[in-house]
């Protein structure tokens, strides 16, 4: 069509054309400020022309579509410097908040009074008869102990925290995931360009992408608006297209990688770390915590364990692991092939689910980066944070109460003893002390050796009877204590037969009252403990200063709370002579301020002080603290940068669409012209036919 009425419609077209562009640069105005909202342009498309002399002419133009300006490369990156930022920010608020626990700058923290306590141990032996010096220790150790409690209560909190921050977070994974497998469905019905591109589902779509990037790293795949599909870091899809996958957290398991092996495999306990049992031969396994690269090692440094007994559960590191099975009963010790793997993970994990296969573990031995986000924050935390502090204040704790003990069960108070009960209850009173299958607290501790016991007159102090206990039945050759041999009812048994005065009475006995030894003197008789280079008076809790086996249990032995007279300084000589102004014992526990000890966690053994090893702890808090800030402010700058990217594309510019407002405006009155110039065109033609 020529002439006037092409006129006419190029001016139509331009004005409607025009107005979609007025509209949906107001629209981009109104919206400037719209989280999540990405600017939108019009696509003006010439108008097919036509064939004509003296050639084509053009019958204008008009809006082809509405489309959004998005750079998914761009957007890309910063879904992924987004999920970094988060992932660190959320470690460096809860760093410092653990922290803050372990001050040591603005107030009395641990080390202060650990070494106050030992202090007032050196001030012992010098005035070895002092009660107040004595009250004085009890003072600093309840102040102690209180101490170790409340750090370990905080981290355990902390923990406690952790896990409901990951219920929450999984949950919200998948409250987004379910979102967006509705938005893709609306999208898939309603997409129909160019007359309906779904620029807001599409912007909607973006924005929950973007909300799900806080809480893990994902990466996007977008072949347009049908075919999209988001995973995670490691592979696993959260959605493809509308169908969805979830996560969630699941308690203890282990899984069975044996070739025979059909029984069952049983731990008792919790950890935050993945345990790898690998065995070597048909009775004998490794452990490792970090997938094979190490071995864990008990305490004597042996990285290979037996398996136990079916009814036996043997400790390795913070589990107690047994075995059962059809057709083994008890005693049986079950066997398996060389090669033979379990996979114990005593703790809750984020699984994948998918409906056609079982939960994988996605958070399994990786490192906070693999999963990212927030819950990559908070596995991370509790698991490696959390986890590695609680286990080095429990070691502190363990060998201090250990080597206090240890020292404090070898010396002699005020007082002499007509009766003392044993704190450490022996589930299992028959067996061998230190055998692999004892349960209670430093088992594994005990040596070969002697230990002493001294007899006096209560009356007069005078001295009746010094020996060491016998563990010869017959009497001769004498018998040395042996942890692998001898039960606690052979120690019972050694200390009645031992110590006989010479008309035949028996100056001690010694029974076991619920798995507890105890001993009573005869009338007019007390007693009082020399050396011991086995450790078993410390390990069965006779004659003892600490109680407990942790920071959580750590705590001063009751009977010295009420009965200052037996907080022990001085050490009995060979005559058995434990002088009032005998301050060893005091001055030996006051040493271990300074004395290098060893200090055993899952991953590792040291030799070093207490105080050292407690100021490291303190400073590894700091350590990962300032990190966490250092990686929480450098990825914020590159997740602004990666924005500030994305937003250049995709944000409204108001000075921009101001000026795009002012042309659409002007090319408006324009059109608007034209159709005017033409109806006056129309006006003339039918003025001549007048």
């Amino acid at each position: 069509m020529t002439g006037v009425s092409n006129l006419l419609n190029i001016g139509n077209n331009a004005v409607r054309a025009n107005q979609v562009a007025i509209n949906t640069t107001g629209n981009n105005i109104a919206n400037s400020n719209t989280a999540g909202y990405v600017r939108q342009s019009v696509r003006f498309q010439e108008s097919t022309p036509f064939d004509y002399r003296p050639g084509q002419i053009g019958t204008g133009a008009y809006a082809q579509e509405i489309y959004r300006n998005f750079d998914r490369y761009l957007e890309n990156n910063y879904l992924s410097q987004n999920g970094l930022f988060n992932m660190w920010n959320e470690e460096s608020v809860i760093m410092q908040t653990v922290q803050s626990t372990f001050n040591e700058a603005n107030t009395d923290g641990i080390h202060d009074q650990l070494s106050s306590f030992l202090q007032a141990w050196t001030k012992l032996s010098t005035n070895p008869g002092s009660t107040a010096v004595r009250e004085d220790i009890i003072s600093k150790t309840q102040n102690l102990t209180m101490l170790y409690q409340n750090a370990n209560q905080a981290l355990a909190d902390t923990k406690r925290e952790m896990n409901e921050y990951i219920n929450l977070a999984i949950s919200d994974v998948n409250e987004i995931i379910d979102k967006l497998a509705d938005v893709n469905q609306e999208i898939a019905k309603s997409y129909n360009p160019p007359s309906n591109n779904c620029n807001s589902l599409l912007d909607k779509r973006d924005a929950l992408v973007r909300e799900l990037s806080t809480l893990v790293d994902v990466s996007v795949q977008d072949k347009g608006p049908r075919d999209f599909k988001v995973y995670l870091k490691e592979g696993m899809p959260l959605l493809e297209n509308q169908t969805k996958y979830h996560l969630s957290n699941q308690g203890p398991f282990y899984e069975n990688d044996c070739k025979n092996f059909t029984g069952e495999l049983h731990f008792e306990g919790s950890s935050a770390y993945e345990y790898t049992m690998e065995f070597v031969s048909p009775t004998e396994f490794k452990v490792s915590i970090d997938g094979g690269k190490s071995w864990v090692t008990d305490s004597k440094g042996n990285n290979v364990f037996t398996v136990p007994p079916v009814g036996e559960k043997l400790d390795i590191a913070e589990l107690k692991i047994s075995f059962s099975g059809d057709g083994l009963k008890e005693g049986d010790t079950p066997y398996f092939d060389i090669g033979d793997k379990f996979y114990i993970v005593p703790k809750d994990s984020v699984f994948w689910h998918e409906p056609t296969r079982d939960p994988i573990n996605v958070s399994k031995n990786l490192d906070m980066e693999s999963l990212g986000g927030k819950l990559g924050a908070y596995c991370e935390v509790r698991d490696k944070r959390i986890a590695k502090y609680e286990a080095q204040l429990d070691a502190l704790a363990e060998s201090l109460i250990w080597e206090v003990n240890r020292i404090h069960s070898q010396g002699a108070g005020l007082d002499g003893f007509n009766h003392i009960l044993g704190t450490t209850k022996i589930e299992r009173p028959d067996l061998a002390l230190g055998s692999d299958w004892q349960t209670y607290a430093f088992h594994d501790r005990l040596t070969e050796g002697n230990l002493n016991l001294h007899f006096y007159n209560d009356k007069t102090g005078e001295p009746l009877l010094s020996g060491s206990l016998n563990f010869n039945p017959a009497g001769n050759p004498p018998e040395n204590f042996d942890p692998s041999k001898h039960s606690l009812q052979d120690v019972a048994a050694a200390i009645n037969r031992s110590f006989v005065d010479d008309n035949g009475r028996q100056l001690v006995t010694a029974t076991i009252e619920g798995g507890m030894l105890q001993l009573t003197a005869a009338e007019d008789v007390e007693f009082k403990m020399g050396s011991d280079t086995t450790g078993l008076w410390a390990a069965l809790g006779i004659n003892t200063f600490f109680g407990g086996d942790s920071a959580s249990t750590i705590h001063i032995n009751p009977n010295l709370v009420d009965n200052p007279e037996y907080i022990n300084s001085a050490s009995i000589d060979g005559q058995t002579e434990g002088n009032i102004g005998d301050g060893t014992i005091a001055q030996q526990i006051g040493k271990l301020a300074e004395a290098p000890i060893k200090i055993t966690t899952v991953w590792e053994t040291r030799e070093e002080s207490l105080l050292s090893y407690y100021a490291a702890i303190v400073g590894n808090i700091g350590s990962d603290t300032r990190n966490a800030n250092f990686n929480a402010d450098y990825y914020q700058t590159l997740a602004n940068e990666a924005e500030t990217q994305a937003q250049s594309v995709a944000g409204v510019n108001l000075d921009e669409e101001l000026t795009l407002l002012i042309r659409y405006q002007h090319s408006y009155t324009a059109a608007a012209k034209l159709i005017s110039t033409a109806d006056q065109m129309f006006e003339t033609l039918l003025g001549l036919k007048q």
